[in-house]
């Protein structure tokens, strides 16, 4: 039994149940604290992460897989990290396979309107194997592509889609 000393004069005791309900209650609020560590890893958030690359700025720990699109010689996935609020695709070569090599391209509509805008992270070939494009951040609307005619072509354009060209798109997310 602990017996403390109340400014007033007045004595009180703290029931063992009670220092046990306060142990428990202060370590869980420690186990709270550790495990907020990894979230605060992340360099950037929403719009400061447009053009950023998904792994330097700490966002590809969080990530969630929205959409995959697998393909015999290559694959197109798009995620999103809740932490840095921001998007990303990825394009992945099969190494042993004579496809042409591919832009992997992030298509996006900023947040508060206007044209569609792009970033690329350039050509994916059987060398390289697999690229992340830049992200985009905060509440702007966004695809993912892979396409052999180079950076920045959308192979999937809302209004045409050129003849002779090859690549796909996700959704918009």
């Amino acid at each position: 039994m602990v017996r403390r000393r109340h400014p007033s004069g007045f004595r009180f005791r703290l029931a063992p149940s009670l220092r046990a309900l306060l142990l428990a209650l202060t370590l869980a609020g420690g186990s709270v604290f550790v495990s907020s560590g990894p979230a605060s890893a992340a360099s950037c958030k929403g719009a400061e992460c447009t053009g950023q690359n998904p792994a330097t700025m700490g966002c590809d720990s969080d990530a969630r897989l929205l959409e995959e699109i697998d393909e015999t010689d290559h694959s197109l996935r798009f995620y999103y990290s809740g932490t840095c609020d921001a998007s990303w695709a990825y394009v992945t070569v099969d190494p042993t396979s004579d496809i042409i090599p591919q832009a992997a391209n992030i298509f996006y509509v900023p947040q508060l309107g206007g044209s569609e805008a792009s970033l690329s992270a350039g050509y994916v070939n059987q060398d390289d194997v697999a690229k992340a494009t830049p992200m985009v951040g905060g509440d702007a609307m966004a695809k993912g592509c892979s396409a052999d005619d180079g950076p920045g072509f959308d192979p999937a354009p809302e209004t045409w889609k050129q003849q002779g060209t090859a690549g796909e798109c996700t959704q918009w997310h």
